[in-house]
């Protein structure tokens, strides 16, 4: 029954690391976006100040390059958001992944344990055995004994 139960929780465990997994792929996942996300929105600043410097170069009003102006803030702003956003998703990986790892030495020590207990029930059954066999080899002893005592 201990085995069984020992069963159970040996499955349980490998459902963890199934998902823990999964959970760090998300997260990596994630990341990637998140850091594709970044690298977009500093070629779309780059490619907006491009924009800013040819037209600047034919000549702009001065409230058209207030408007460029904000919108840069606006642009930088959203790079120190997804910057910040950025280093979240770092560390959500890096507790998954702490996850993962956890749960795999905890299902490989569960598979460490049920493999004793199987070599501890192993010998338990192959020491029976060899008791039955003695008792047998001196049951068959004491038969050809008597038998032999018998013929005299």
């Amino acid at each position: 029954m201990a085995t069984n139960a020992l069963q159970l929780v040996y499955e349980q465990r490998e459902k963890e690391v199934e998902h823990s997994l999964r959970a760090y792929q998300q997260a990596q996942k994630a990341l990637f976006e998140q850091r594709n996300q970044l690298q977009n929105l500093h070629q779309y600043r780059r490619q907006y100040i491009a924009q800013l410097s040819e037209k600047g170069s034919q000549g702009l009003t001065v409230s058209t390059l207030s408007k460029y102006q904000q919108f840069i803030v606006q642009i930088d702003q959203g790079l120190t958001n997804q910057q910040s956003s950025l280093v979240k998703f770092e560390y959500n990986v890096r507790e998954t992944k702490r996850k993962w790892t956890d749960s795999q030495v905890a299902f490989k020590a569960m598979g460490l344990l049920l493999e004793k207990k199987a070599r501890e029930k192993t010998k338990i059954e192959e020491k029976k055995e060899q008791q039955l066999l003695d008792e047998f080899s001196t049951f068959q002893f004491f038969q050809k004994k008597k038998s032999e005592q018998g013929l005299n």
